[in-house]
């Protein structure tokens, strides 16, 4: 069967293909438009996904408030029969297929999916059972956002950056957000106090704040996490949904929730959505990250160290591009970490007034546990680590660090392995995009940045 997968019309509008079980490709719509976080039906994705595929069996979709308008756009470029399936299962199933779990608890906590913010369940057979569900706008994720449009940053946009913020201030909020704005027990429930729709106000960046923020939703994410476990008495979890980006609290689930191993896809909000709705009718065998449109500098590994060991801020195009937010090496900025290069990056990407935002580092797994302890494999950026020395400086002493190995990124491990030979075993690793504009999608649209 070919099966095609849709986000669209909120937000991170993208689509999937699975043929026979092996994912053809996935890409969100703005790396074709170029127009960060189009919301537009994917017609450009689909047309490129189409140029290596027959016609479509099935169209799949998550989100009832538009499946309408979904069966009209689709029924103008393919004959694929309409299928809608739950919001959160998409999530959801979009992180299982990274793994091979037959069984697992599911955990996924976003703004809104229909009329939920957060579920909490068991996938076993096949099938989704949900145990306990958290009805919109009793949401996490919109009190996130609310914090976020607090803190002066974009919603729905910028909620990397009070993560971020959150590493230089103290949680000393936490009790008047439990009393005022977000009551939550020890067990597993969590109740908003205010009317988050309307927002909290619009301000500016308080570090105290964002961290007290960080605080409740690691807090409630944490103990969500916990009772699941014990319920469910499994050791593995699948966690989805746009709050599974936040790295920190991510971090926070590995040491305390129970489990042993949490799977998160690197699309893990709406965009992964497209890849999980299609997964719900053929669930792929493999997965890799690498799924979007294939570009190249014609550039060999060794030209590329040749450069960064020569003090240069290096963009990366080769092969497919990274399917979600995160720069994985294909589609990257690479250079030694130093103050020099730092001061160059946030000129690249627009960060002079908010130079207090880390940079990630990337390293060969075979140099990984010299430079951090880790507290699981990391091959997506979805996870932080503290540092064991002072070549890489935060901080907080932690880091979201990538870890690449000779079957994840070959390429990129060439060129590690080359620096590594020069004393340099440990690059900075940044998306390859101009502020506000989503990361290059191919060798063109390089032209957006100032390099």
């Amino acid at each position: 069967m070919n099966i095609l997968g849709i986000s669209s019309y909120h937000h991170d509008s993208a689509a999937a293909v699975i043929n026979d079980e092996t994912i053809i490709g996935a890409s969100q719509e703005e790396r074709f438009t170029r127009k960060k976080y189009d919301n537009s039906f994917p017609i450009n994705t689909i047309n490129w996904l189409q140029t290596s595929s027959n016609d479509f069996d099935h169209a799949v979709f998550y989100e009832e408030q538009y499946y309408n308008q979904f069966k009209s756009d689709i029924k103008k470029l393919t004959k694929a029969k309409p299928i809608l399936v739950d919001h959160h299962e998409a999530h959801a199933m979009s992180s299982i297929l990274t793994t091979k779990w037959d069984e697992c608890a599911v955990m996924v906590i976003d703004t809104v999916g229909s009329k939920y913010s957060t579920s909490l369940g068991v996938f076993q057979n096949g099938k989704f059972t949900w145990i306990k569900r958290f009805r919109y706008p009793n949401s996490l994720g919109l009190f996130y956002s609310a914090a976020t449009k607090l803190l002066g940053f974009k919603p729905l946009s910028d909620e990397c950056q009070v993560m971020a913020a959150a590493a230089y201030g103290k949680p000393k909020w936490r009790q008047l957000i439990r009393d005022k704005i977000l009551h939550w027990d020890y067990k597993a429930d969590y109740t908003v106090l205010q009317d988050l729709e309307r927002g909290i106000g619009a301000g500016t960046l308080d570090w105290d704040i964002a961290a007290s923020v960080q605080d409740v939703f690691e807090t409630i994410s944490a103990n969500l996490a916990s009772w699941l476990q014990q319920e469910t008495g499994m050791t593995n979890l699948a966690y989805a949904g746009g709050c599974a980006l936040n790295c920190v609290a991510n971090t926070n689930l590995t040491l305390w929730s129970g489990f042993d191993e949490i799977a998160i896809q690197p699309a893990a909000g709406d965009a992964g959505c497209a890849l999980g709705a299609a997964a719900i009718i053929s669930r792929p065998i493999t997965f890799t990250p690498y799924l979007g449109i294939s570009s190249t500098r014609n550039l060999y590994a060794d030209h590329y160290a040749s450069l960064i060991l020569d003090n240069q801020i290096v963009p990366i195009i080769e092969g497919r591009a990274e399917f979600g937010p995160r720069a994985l090496g294909n589609r990257s900025l690479l250079c030694l970490p130093n103050d020099k290069n730092i001061e160059k990056l946030n000129k690249i990407k627009g960060r002079e007034t908010d130079s207090w935002r880390p940079y990630a580092p990337v390293i060969r797994e075979e140099d990984a546990d010299n430079y951090f302890y880790l507290t699981k494999n990391c091959p997506y950026m979805l996870f932080t680590s503290n540092i064991k020395n002072g070549e890489f400086k935060t901080h907080n002493n932690t880091a979201r660090v990538q870890v690449v190995s000779q079957t994840s990124n070959i390429f990129l491990w060439r060129i590690l392995t080359l620096t590594s030979k020069w004393g340099f075993p440990l690059l900075i690793n940044t998306s390859l995009n101009a502020k506000g504009k989503p990361i290059v999608n191919t060798l063109e649209d390089l032209r957006e940045l100032d390099l």
